[in-house]
This record gives structure tokens, sequence and C-alpha cells, in this order.
């Protein structure tokens, strides 16, 4: 064999030996795509949230032995919408030669948020003992919740409610601090002016709404914003 035949050869041996390197290389990148992508997504959410600890990614709808197509390189991710908890779709992309995917990610992110300790009815003020706090995934409350450093004791809950209701917004109000017929002092304040009289509440408002009062000396009706309990201001 010539000099040329054997380094055409050596040539060939060294590139199929490369080929069979890398193959198994690649092959695994292919089948631990979704460990790749959740790393991806999870690394973006980092930089969103600060904390990563508490979360994780799933493949709604995605077989787990299901396969990207073949690709020179590392496929890339792309957001479709920016990452928030919950359902989020993403493009996987192939370079060369050329691909996409559309398909669903899940980003699960666990906090602890306020629950009812135990049944209660409309109406009701919360205390401390009412609540108690879960570890939850919040992708999944759509109406929103409350962590820790929202304090609920006094809020006044709208409705009946079941023990271990996860507790949201829409759900409790500010209490009320002026029910109809209490006797309030109206506080009349104005540039040179800052008198008090005694009224009577026409309507119930909770801080910082407004409502009808009598001033029961004049008789006049007059709208103030119920300052504290027992107590509304004139502008």
């Amino acid at each position: 064999m010539s000099i040329v035949q054997n380094l055409r050869m050596h040539r060939i041996i060294t590139a199929f030996l490369a080929l069979a390197l890398t193959a198994p290389a690649f092959a695994a990148a292919q089948n631990d795509w979704q460990q790749t992508v959740s790393r991806q997504l999870l690394k973006r959410w980092q930089e969103i949230s600060g904390d990563s600890r508490n979360s994780k990614i799933s493949f709604p709808g995605t077989p787990s032995d299901f396969r990207l197509q073949d690709c020179d390189s590392q496929p890339l991710t792309d957001l479709v919408k920016p990452l928030q908890p919950g359902r989020n779709g993403i493009e996987i992309h192939c370079p060369s030669p050329y691909w996409s995917r559309h398909m669903a990610i899940q980003l699960h992110v666990y906090r602890e948020v306020a629950v009812l300790a135990h049944s209660t009815t409309a109406g009701v003020h919360l205390t401390s003992a009412d609540i108690r706090y879960v570890r939850h995934d919040i992708g999944e409350l759509n109406k929103g919740f409350f962590g820790r450093n929202i304090p609920l004791r006094g809020l006044q809950v709208k409705r009946s409610l079941r023990a271990g209701t996860v507790l949201s917004p829409d759900m409790l109000d500010e209490p009320l601090i002026i029910g109809r017929g209490d006797e309030v002092d109206i506080r009349v304040n104005r540039p040179g002016i800052s008198v008090t009289m005694k009224g009577t509440a026409m309507g119930r408002a909770r801080e910082g709404e407004t409502l009808r009062v009598k001033n029961n000396r004049s008789g006049k009706i007059v709208t103030a914003t119920a300052i504290a309990p027992g107590l509304v201001q004139v502008e």
C-alpha cells in the first residue's frame, strides 16, 4: 500500500472513530433534552425571581420518551411569552438542519400560602387562629394568594368558605368601620376652617370609602369619607 493510500486510510479511520465517539454523546443529549430545557428555563426564572430552589419544570402532554429530531448542535429554546408560574409556551428549534417545534411547559413554583384553618361564614373577621400556611404550587392559583408577608387578621370574609380553602383577594374585604345609623363625628377641613359636629351615617363604609352623613343639628346631608370608626371627614 502506497504512502498516499496509507494517509487516506488513516483519515477515514480517524473520521470514523470521531463519529463513533461523538455519536453516543449526541444521542445522550437527545435523550435528556427535557433536563436540558428545564435547566435553561429554571436559570431564566432565577434571573427573574431571584430564587429557583422551590421550582421545577414539567412537560404536560409530552411523553417522557419523546425524542427531538436530529440536530447538528444543541437545540435552542425560546419563550413565546415572558416566563411566569403556570402554563407557558416554548419553541425548540435547530439551526442545522433547520426544524422547530412548539410545546407547552409548566413552571411549578412552590410557596407557603394562607389557607383557612376551619370552615367559616360570610361576615366573619379573621383572626390568627383562622389562618394556617401550607406549601402550594402558585402556578395553579389563578385568583391570587396571600403569603406570610401580608397581614390578614381583621379582614372580613365575603362568603362562606370551607376549611383548607386557599385564600385569595376576591374572598376578603377590609372591615366596615362605619355602619348605617352609627353616630359619627363629622370633621370639616377647609382652608381656615376646622370644625367637628355630630352626625348620623346614612350608609356603611370601609376606611377610605365615601358615604352620606346627616348633620344632626341642621339636618343637612353631606358626602364624607370614612377616616376611622366613628369619624368621617368633609373636604
